[in-house]
């Protein structure tokens, strides 16, 4: 399976797509770090990462700058493991997100990598990152 993920954080697809390399590289370095991202399990706006509300564990980390912004899709296969399986211009889904039709593509592109070997699954953040992360969906003191 081509990756379209790893062609565009690699520079190899970025004429004309418009996506924000510079802005990617940032969001992905704190992730990988484990510096400060804003996370949210309940679609949230202004977020780094959030899983997808009633899709299967389908997560997306969120470039929103230049707005609307590119979206990587992908599930985590442990902790602070996050697998990016595809990406999509914002400007795909029109103005508004049906995440449900990419979905299925994200589900399929696992099962084809992993097999029978099931993403990360629970109700905790902390289960998922072991770094510095805002629970937007918590109140903040």
């Amino acid at each position: 399976m081509p990756s379209e993920v790893d062609d565009l954080l690699e520079g190899k697809r970025l004429v004309d797509t418009g996506f924000p390399e510079t802005l990617a590289d940032q969001v992905i370095g704190r992730f990988i770090a484990g510096h400060l991202i804003r996370v949210s399990r309940k679609s949230k706006s202004n977020v780094d990462l959030e899983q997808l509300e009633g899709l299967d564990e389908i997560w997306a980390l969120c470039f929103r700058k230049p707005k609307p912004g590119w979206r990587v899709f992908g599930r985590f296969l442990e902790k602070d493991l996050f697998v990016g399986l595809r990406a999509h211009d914002r400007h795909e889904f029109g103005s508004r997100f049906s995440f449900s039709g990419k979905a299925s593509g994200i589900l399929s592109d696992w099962e084809e990598l992993f097999g029978t070997i099931p993403p990360l699954r629970s109700d905790k953040l902390s289960d998922y990152l072991s770094g510095v992360y805002v629970d937007v969906d918590e109140p903040q003191d």
